[in-house]
């Protein structure tokens, strides 16, 4: 695959990264024809030529000016992948990541195998919020570069971001499973792991299950004088906990009076009494 087609994160002449509005809209797709057509070789030449002004101009982080460039160069020679997804990656710039992904889209249909248009793509994606849509371009780009450890790195991080928001949802939403057994599933999958660098008190482990024990409550509320906090997954096993304790205990409590005895009831308490 030659350095064109690569997917290492750059741009198309440099790593450049600095952001700009657009002052004008991008040209419609519309206007470009995807019909394979004859193209001759002083449109390729011509083609050649605006890519290296586009090419100028993006350095130079005039990126309206690039686009055009890009555009008026795919207008000469539309079967050039490279073109497209240089432009795509000059509307990330401009932050027209729904042109972005239409640009980069084509350029994967003129050419299967190109893994850097594949990149692009999956980096809008994760712009617009499609975090399983980049998760499936990653993972394409791996099979066409296996060795790309920086796409591989972004790929873990993606899967990481879509339990975790997977996790925090299972507690706002209803859906047929309970908000509980869908957080132990995520808990199981390694969706709420421990940080590595947590040195606070640690809870019991005992078949893959933590237990609090007295001894972490008494350390957990002097790390909290101290102004410290839990992880993440401590709070919910603690939560998680509680849930299972006071599922188990009975809602209703029967107390036995005999004649004569009254019964104080001190403290905030909601619901009704009901006398036998």
């Amino acid at each position: 695959m030659s350095e064109a087609h690569s997917a290492t994160p750059s741009s198309p002449v440099s790593s450049t990264s600095t952001l700009i509005t657009s002052a004008t809209p991008s040209p419609e797709l519309k206007n470009l024809s995807l019909v394979p057509i004859e193209v001759s070789e002083h449109d390729k030449a011509e083609a050649l030529r605006l890519k290296a002004e586009a090419n100028k101009a993006f350095i130079s982080h005039d990126f309206p000016t690039a686009a055009k460039f890009y555009t008026a160069a795919i207008e000469k020679n539309p079967g050039e992948p490279t073109l497209w997804c240089n432009r795509a990656y000059t509307r990330m710039k401009l932050e027209e990541y729904g042109y972005a992904l239409s640009d980069a889209t084509q350029a994967i249909q003129l050419d299967p195998r190109y893994a850097k248009a594949f990149y692009r793509r999956a980096t809008c994606y994760m712009q617009v919020l499609k975090y399983s849509a980049a998760v499936v371009d990653f993972k394409k780009v791996l099979v066409l570069e296996p060795k790309n450890d920086s796409v591989r790195a972004q790929l873990v991080s993606t899967q990481k971001l879509i339990r975790k928001i997977e996790f925090e949802k299972a507690i706002e939403m209803e859906e047929e499973k309970s908000p509980i057994e869908r957080c132990r599933e995520i808990i199981a999958e390694g969706g709420c792991n421990v940080d590595q660098g947590y040195a606070g008190p640690q809870l019991d482990q005992e078949d893959g299950k933590y237990n609090i024990t007295y001894d972490f409550i008494k350390a957990m509320i002097q790390w909290f004088k101290d102004g410290k906090t839990l992880p993440k997954r401590y709070v919910w096993e603690i939560i998680l906990g509680a849930y299972e304790h006071f599922s188990n205990s009975d809602s209703l409590v029967n107390v036995e009076l005999e004649d004569g005895v009254t019964c104080d009831v001190i403290g905030d308490v909601h619901g009704t009494y009901a006398l036998g």
